[in-house]
This record gives structure tokens, C-alpha cells and sequence, in this order.
């Protein structure tokens, strides 16, 4: 594989691991993948699939939604996809991440990421710019780093059980539209390596989110 492509590997997981949150969605996404849609309101399939414990990932050509379902309150989740000091402790392919500058709403942290392909071994880095809107949202966008282009956002909702006694379940989608340095030739192979470290990512955030439940829960537990 030339050298170039496994680069660009190793930029699209820095990418897409990123969680990184970020702003002015509306102004640069196509109202295709800016619209927000409620659970109740996704395809049946499609809700099947995330009541399985699996994500999912649509777009194409530099614009994607991620969604995925998490048993645990939006507390938890909210903090995990904000955890930027560890993210190195759950998220794949993560080297190192630390919080650069926390103001107000405003967050920026830095993340590097490591891939291996083959024998070859790749770091890339980013930083992004986050906006926090609790409980409801998250935008990002990139402040610097191995990328032409990154923002988007994550919405966090809310979705009542329809089993009495059950906990509410809170669906985390992610909205994000990317784009690499470099010419056409490497664009398709990014594109396609991002999506899919996008759903590695977001069934990290959901095991990390309900591994933090489950542990508040047994300390309440106890107490």
C-alpha cells in the first residue's frame, strides 16, 4: 500500500475518534444531515438495529450521522463524550488526549491518535474547538491538524422506556461533515476508513457510558 494511503488511515481514525464537538452545523452540513430526528421518528429497522446494541453509520463523501442507543442516563453519556483528559482510556486506537483550555461552554483539547497497518506505524494529530449546550448538544469544529476541514455535532436525547420499572435510554447522534488534505486519489480510502472507526467509536462511548452506570449504581448500592 503506498505510503500515502496508510497515512491517511491513520488521519481518518484520528478523525473520527476525535469526539471532538464543535459549531456553526447548520451553515456548512446539507439540511439532509443537519436535520435532527427523533427516535421514535427512525426507521423501524434502523431502531431495531440500535435496540441490539449495534450502531450505525450513514453518508457519504466527507457527511455523516452516527447513532447509537445507550442503557445508561444522559448524565453518563454526556460525560464520557466530554471526558477529554482520558479519552486514551476507552476509545480505540487513542494514544493521548488532554484538555487544553475550559472556559465558560467553550473547550479545546488536543488528541493523537496511533494506527498500525501492516508493519507501518502512524500518529496524527488534531485539535479541536468544542461548545457545550447541556444536556442537549455538542458542536465542534478543528482548530488545527492533519485535516482540510472538520465539524459538526452530537445531540444527546432522551428516550422513555415503554417498559414499566425500566430506566430511560438516552440515543447519542452524531452529525459531522470532514473533509482530508490531499487530492482526489486518497479521498475515497479516508472516506471509508472514517466510517468505520466512526462505529467503532460510538460502541465505545455506549460500553464506557453503561460500565460508568453500572458502577454509580453498585455504589449506591451499597451505601
Amino acid at each position: 500500500m503506498p505510503q500515502f494511503r496508510k497515512a491517511y488511515i491513520a488521519l481518518a481514525a484520528a478523525v473520527a475518534i476525535a469526539l471532538a464537538t464543535a459549531s456553526l452545523l447548520s451553515a456548512t452540513l446539507s439540511p439532509a444531515v443537519a436535520q435532527t430526528v427523533a427516535f421514535a421518528q427512525l426507521p423501524a429497522q434502523e431502531q431495531a438495529v440500535l435496540k441490539g446494541g449495534e450502531a450505525t453509520v450513514v453518508g457519504t463523501d466527507g457527511q455523516f450521522t452516527g447513532r447509537v442507543l445507550i442503557d445508561a442516563p444522559v448524565d453518563n453519556a454526556w460525560q464520557v463524550v466530554t471526558d477529554y483528559n482520558n479519552f486514551d482510556q476507552f476509545l480505540p486506537n487513542t494514544e493521548a488526549s488532554r484538555l487544553l483550555e475550559s472556559g465558560g461552554d467553550r473547550r479545546v483539547f488536543e488528541q493523537i491518535n496511533v494506527v498500525q497497518v501492516f508493519l507501518i506505524t502512524r500518529r496524527s494529530r488534531i485539535v479541536v474547538e468544542a461548545t457545550l449546550s447541556y444536556p442537549d448538544q455538542i458542536n465542534f469544529s478543528l482548530v488545527e491538524g492533519d485535516l482540510e476541514a472538520l465539524e459538526g455535532t452530537w445531540r444527546f436525547e432522551t428516550v422513555p422506556s415503554q417498559t414499566h420499572g425500566a430506566a430511560d435510554r438516552v440515543l447519542i447522534t452524531h452529525q459531522v461533515t470532514v473533509s482530508p488534505k490531499g487530492g482526489n486519489a486518497i479521498r475515497g480510502l479516508f472516506f471509508n476508513t472514517y466510517r468505520n472507526v466512526l462505529e467503532e467509536t460510538l460502541v465505545a462511548i455506549k460500553q464506557e457510558s453503561e460500565g460508568r452506570s453500572s458502577a454509580t449504581a453498585s455504589q449506591r448500592d451499597r451505601s
